[in-house]
């Protein structure tokens, strides 16, 4: 049984709990959060052997093997380290970091103490994605000429908490990233920026964007909002026909349409629900001695974080 510890007792630390109780090797035994009080009232609902209220304890516990971390976005880089450091395993929310610095050095620090580090980026871990790539390597579609994605929704101020705050905030790093994760691992060359159309409106953060990416070969599109609801669709267009995922940033199905056929759509659920893949594959790591997934590697964190980055320097 490998023995979980979850930073931070938040609505995502609860979903999180839920699936984690579903799994046959994987025990929730400690729950640390800034105030006791939630902690205790976590402990209530999901038991567990140890609460704490103060992270450096939960990372100090022999007992616990892997922290899955689940701060505001400012607070991954400092608990990642210091869980890294003390020799524990992190699956972290996405995004992993809040730069590309950041991550770069986190990716120094696991490989160096030979620790295991996964962002916890959902949808490269579900079987859909699996099932993508093998469509796109088999040729089905052909060579590949361009991806576009779009995750956009209403998110209002007055519904949220960290969203909107300048140091943490905006619509890339809290929904660009699902873009940005599922993309990556289809591309495998380094993107380019050549434009980018935003708002902002009357925040001090990014409220819209709607960002052109270049390789040598493709055209690149994200789409991502808090202002705004649509429908969240990943395209993928190659030479012989086009592969729609529907719901990309946690998705159960796709569609085939080859040129001058009838779509084919494909259904492959989830293996219990959204979080199920991700602990199933961080827990297949620690048990193979993996300090990174083969399908969210620790160079696609990077990936992801650098180019968030090169995003937001055509944001003023």
């Amino acid at each position: 049984m490998i023995n979980w510890g979850i930073m931070g007792a938040g609505n995502i630390a609860h979903r999180f709990a839920e699936s984690l109780s579903k799994t046959e090797s994987g025990s929730l035994y400690a729950i640390a959060n800034r105030t006791l009080e939630k902690a205790e009232a976590f402990q209530e609902k999901f038991s567990c052997e140890k609460i704490y209220d103060n992270y450096n304890q939960l990372i100090k516990d022999e007992n616990v093997q892997i922290i899955y971390l689940s701060l505001p976005h400012k607070y991954h880089y400092e608990w990642v380290k210091a869980a890294l450091l003390n020799h524990k395993s992190v699956l972290c929310e996405k995004p992993a970091t809040m730069n590309a610095q950041q991550m770069q050095e986190i990716k120094t620090i696991a490989q160096q103490q030979g620790v295991l580090f996964m962002e916890a980026m959902k949808n490269r871990y579900v079987p859909v994605y699996d099932h993508i790539k093998e469509v796109i390597q088999q040729g089905t579609i052909g060579e590949l000429t361009s991806l576009s994605s779009s995750l956009c929704k209403e998110i209002p101020i007055e519904h949220t908490t960290y969203h909107y705050l300048p140091e943490q905030g905006g619509c890339l790093l809290d929904l660009g990233i699902y873009n940005i994760g599922f993309l990556d691992g289809l591309i495998h060359e380094p993107l380019t920026v050549e434009q980018v159309d935003y708002e902002k409106g009357s925040y001090a953060i990014e409220t819209y964007v709607n960002a052109t990416l270049k390789t040598n070969n493709l055209t690149v599109q994200i789409e991502t909002a808090f202002d705004r609801n649509k429908p969240a669709l990943a395209t993928i267009i190659g030479e012989l026909g086009t592969i729609t995922v529907e719901n990309f940033h946690r998705p159960t199905s796709y569609t085939v349409q080859l040129d001058g056929q009838s779509p084919h759509r494909y259904e492959s659920p989830f293996e219990g629900d959204d979080f199920s893949s991700e602990i199933k594959e961080a827990m297949f790591c620690l048990e193979n001695n993996r300090i990174e997934s083969h399908k969210m590697p620790l160079q696609s964190s990077l990936n992801c974080a650098q180019v968030i980055e090169d995003i937001k320097s055509f944001i003023s």
